[in-house]
């Protein structure tokens, strides 16, 4: 349990949630209230009007060491002097920690630009500036924004988030994901959770399921998709002000620890990204499971600041450390969600399509082969008769002076017979660059055998890549790559 906050001298302490000693953020406002053990301030702003506002309150959230601190802050008026000074004392129990400063509004203050400079154990941990105006306070015709409780941001997103089944042609779910309604019959959801679809399935917070076979808008590159839905939102999240948020701001996400349940995670947004042709991304510490993977990110006003997934690489989940190819995630710690001000608040006129006609731009699921038992990417190797290739070195970077690399396939035979399988290469546009002559295998219980394609990486210019081994044209092996200059 959080303990309540500490005041002192118009100020006073909250713990805030999570893991060094560095200023996560600053806000202002007029109003603010204690909400479980944090310090919540009502209607952010940084321009205040005498006589209309009595008084500035400004909360700041660091990340330090446990234990006992000393706060003070500095109210510094228009010349840069500081002419109020008040302080506390505060026990942290959690690495991250936050206090707040109250400073009283007369009429004679000095407009102009003022700050809050706040000190901890000595030293200066950030600035905080803002503006006092001697005018009436204009009248916004914007609604009021107030922060949410962490309980009402659940039951807010529950109402409207959505499971998407992805099927097969034959009707058999092969994947899930989820998704959120942002309007009467539109779900916004991540383009890796459709990718590959032949049908899709939309099951309601109410457990109602509707099938979806249009997609009102989508891009592949930047990782979402607008799906049309035969229903009225039962729940629908509005968006976040265009850039309103930033690194250290506190967010909310649903997980899906087991079908059917979904958890509410408490987190911060602890970085972003720009990436060539993927666009920006907003990075997260925790690492979601797959079937929460579109799904919002929501700010501490309930509203959608993001979708989860941020795939870089199209065709590419990577949803656990253990992952195979979690080598090629373009970060080592937690994961990535899709700002919301990519997507856009209106579909396109005329920019709706039925799934059949995006299968140009889907990465198709792998069809299993029962004679199959593994495969590895690797440098060329040389191997004495009979020996088969070890999963250990399997690698995923290579160079431009590497002048090859070599798929090897290994088959397990259950039963007799044979294949005729194609090594194709593709880069992250889904186009082929690479295809080998078809290789004729043939099966015969309880012997095992390799396949074997040496790759040509001279004409490859430097970029990720996928390789699929096809049988039939469907792919029943799958690796990626990363070659540098």
């Amino acid at each position: 349990m959080l303990p309540a906050c500490v005041q002192a001298q118009g100020g006073g302490g909250a713990a805030a949630g999570q893991p060094l000693f560095h200023v996560v953020r600053s806000v202002a406002g007029s109003k603010g209230e204690q909400q479980n053990g944090r310090y919540v301030i009502d209607e952010p702003r940084d321009v205040f009007y005498v006589p209309a506002d009595k008084e500035v309150i400004v909360y700041f959230e660091w990340e330090g060491p446990l234990g006992k601190h000393s706060f003070e802050g500095q109210w510094k008026n228009p010349e840069g002097k500081a002419v109020v000074i008040s302080d506390f004392s505060y026990d942290a129990t959690t690495k991250r920690f936050g206090g707040y400063w109250t400073l009283e509004l007369s009429s004679s203050i000095e407009p102009g630009m003022w700050s809050l400079e706040a000190h901890v154990d000595g030293e200066v941990t950030g600035t905080h500036t803002f503006q006092i105006v001697a005018a009436a306070k204009p009248l916004s015709d914007q609604p009021a924004r107030h922060q949410r409780a962490p309980a009402e941001i659940y039951r807010m997103a529950l109402a409207a988030t959505v499971t998407v089944e992805r099927q097969d042609a034959k009707g058999q779910r092969v994947g899930l994901g989820s998704g959120f309604f942002v309007a009467d019959g539109l779900v916004l959801t991540a383009f890796q959770v459709i990718n590959g679809a032949s049908r899709l399935r939309v099951v309601l917070p109410d457990g109602r399921a509707l099938d979806a076979d249009q997609v009102a808008a989508w891009n592949r590159w930047q990782d979402w998709a607008l799906l049309k839905v035969d229903s009225n939102a039962p729940g629908k999240l509005e968006r976040a002000p265009a850039g309103s948020w930033a690194v250290g701001d506190r967010c909310f996400a649903l997980d899906v620890p087991a079908e059917s349940n979904r958890v509410i995670v408490d987190e911060a947004i602890i970085g972003t990204h720009t990436f060539p042709s993927a666009g920006e991304r907003l990075n997260l510490p925790s690492l979601p499971r797959s079937p929460a993977l579109g799904g919002p990110v929501l700010n501490e006003y309930g509203e959608v600041v993001g979708v989860l997934g941020g795939s870089v690489l199209p065709g590419l989940v990577v949803s656990s450390p253990a992952d195979s190819a979690a080598g090629l995630s373009p970060i080592r710690e937690g994961s990535l969600a899709t700002p919301i001000d990519l997507v856009p608040a209106t579909p396109p006129a005329g920019a709706s399509r039925a799934l059949d006609q995006l299968t140009g731009e889907f990465v198709p699921d792998l069809v299993k082969q029962p004679n199959l038992l593994y495969g590895i990417l690797s440098l060329p190797v040389k191997r004495a008769k009979g020996q088969l290739p070890s999963s250990l070195e399997n690698q995923m970077e290579f160079s431009r002076h590497d002048s090859a690399a070599q798929v090897q396939l290994v088959w397990n035979p259950t039963e007799k017979g044979g294949a005729e399988v194609t090594l194709r290469v593709y880069d992250m546009n889904n186009t082929v660059v690479v295809t080998s002559p078809a290789t004729k295998v043939k099966f015969n219980p309880g012997q095992f055998l390799t396949s074997i394609w040496n790759l040509n990486l001279a004409p490859l210019h430097p970029g990720t890549y996928r390789v699929d081994v096809q049988q039939n044209s469907d792919p029943i092996w799958r690796g990626y790559f990363r070659l540098a200059e």
